[in-house]
């Protein structure tokens, strides 16, 4: 744990360690030292000190570009843990330089590789919208399309969640997943994937229907969302449902004189009648929210329901 951690950092093993990342080094120690490297970069509570990171991350600009494939899955695993600490951990690791060496290894051969390097590039755009600009700037949305429909379920999942970040970002950052043409991924990952992966979808969604435009919310709903998106509304988990209706909320907000059709198409794949049913839910906001998204854009149809009854 932390303690231990601190301790040995304290009996100063931090500099002799770093004298061993040389050339000469045989690989196998070279592994050891990776090792003992990434298990001080653990722990977020409290994270390592400053000093150690600040101490760390040249070695780790080092250790990227090696080619043994353990030594790189540790490096990249350190890194991860790193930005794991809060923005300003995240601009320490920026501002080593790495970001750039990281980026690639989204797409590198072993899934290994590629999970660590996810799961790093996914914890720096969990940062400010200029961290989560310096990940744009490598390029890294052109590797999502393999990403997005990867054998590896769990792969799916982290994809998925590192775009839902950047749909949480600004209108220029949200244009940049629709014109990397990750919509349509996005979706059938929302249709198709196990819970989990659908669970980050939704929330992809539902934040690009908050820091969206009108027009960027018109092309999801073009791309086909709503009938995958309602599908989850019958979910056992409240925190999605509650997710789902305020994205749909915000849709309905937003569609202007395309306000009817979208009404119509909810209606239609079933979506109406689990709003309907939400109505009556034991969560106060869930039932809330349903009872105000009938209200305001169905009580015509609710009427009309009424009447044929």
């Amino acid at each position: 744990g932390p303690g231990l951690r601190d301790y040995v950092i304290g009996l100063g093993v931090v500099p002799p360690l770093l004298a061993f990342i040389k050339p000469e080094t045989p690989m196998p120690f070279l592994r050891n030292v990776t090792w003992v490297i990434v298990n001080l970069c653990r722990n977020k509570d409290p994270p390592p000190p400053i000093k150690t990171i600040s101490d760390l991350l040249p070695a780790l600009n080092v250790l990227i570009h090696h080619t043994d494939i353990n030594i790189l899955v540790d490096t990249v695993w350190a890194i991860s843990y790193l930005t794991d600490g809060g923005n300003d951990q995240i601009q320490m690791v920026i501002e080593s330089g790495v970001v750039p060496s990281l980026i690639p290894l989204l797409s590198y051969k072993e899934v290994k590789v590629q999970t660590a390097a996810l799961r790093a590039v996914g914890n720096i755009v969990t940062g400010t919208d200029e961290q989560t600009q310096i990940v744009l700037d490598c390029d890294a949305l052109s590797h999502f399309p393999a990403l997005l429909s990867h054998p590896k379920e769990k792969i799916c999942k982290e994809a998925v969640w590192f775009l839902s970040n950047i749909t949480a970002g600004n209108q220029p950052q949200v244009q940049a997943v629709i014109d990397a043409g990750l919509l349509p991924k996005i979706i059938n990952n929302l249709s198709k994937g196990e819970f989990q992966t659908k669970r980050e979808a939704a929330w992809a969604i539902s934040n690009l229907t908050i820091s969206g435009n009108r027009d960027q919310v018109l092309r999801l709903i073009q791309e086909g969302v709503i009938s995958p998106f309602c599908a989850l509304l019958d979910c056992k988990d409240n925190q999605v449902i509650q997710v789902v209706l305020d994205g749909l909320n915000n849709m309905l907000k937003m569609a202007g004189p395309q306000v009817d059709a979208l009404a119509n198409a909810i209606e239609e794949c079933g979506g109406l009648d689990k709003i309907e049913s939400l109505q009556n839910h034991e969560n106060v906001e869930i039932y809330k929210l349903a009872y105000d998204i009938i209200e305001q854009y169905f009580s015509e149809v609710r009427n009309m329901h009424l009447c044929l009854k």
